[in-house]
């Protein structure tokens, strides 16, 4: 977007904001919500992920991992390394499990078939989580 364009002509990188979406990214909300998880144990936190949409979108991202072999993390992790505007990724994890499967994403290379897979989703629900 604007941002990228703007970053490049200063020479400075981003960092994208939750590249999971506060867990949601990885799909373990679209049943429900985990007992010990983030948006269980704080009410008031993740609130845009609550919306409509969302679900709809993660929904389609969780597809396109399982098709390629990938967990859902994987997939949005190595998606926020593969812009060219992004120098680092912050990840979070609650588990250590979590902690190991965030690292492990830094083996994942996404092609550019799952690229345009990607970009289908994103033109179909550009913004979810306003």
């Amino acid at each position: 977007g604007s941002l990228a364009e703007a970053v490049y002509h200063e020479e400075i990188g981003l960092l994208a904001y939750s590249p999971l979406a506060f867990g949601f990214l990885t799909g373990k909300y679209l049943n429900g919500k985990p007992e010990k998880a983030r948006v269980t144990l704080f009410e008031n936190f993740g609130q845009r992920y609550l919306k409509p949409k969302v679900s709809q979108a993660v929904s389609a991202y969780v597809e396109i991992a399982k098709r390629h072999q990938l967990s859902p993390a994987h997939l949005a992790l190595a998606f926020v390394r593969s812009r060219w505007f992004v120098p680092s990724t912050i990840i979070g994890a609650t588990t250590l499990e979590q902690l190991k499967e965030n690292l492990e994403s830094v083996n994942v290379v996404l092609d550019k078939d799952i690229l345009e897979e990607l970009d289908i989703v994103h033109a179909q629900s550009p913004n979810p989580a306003p």
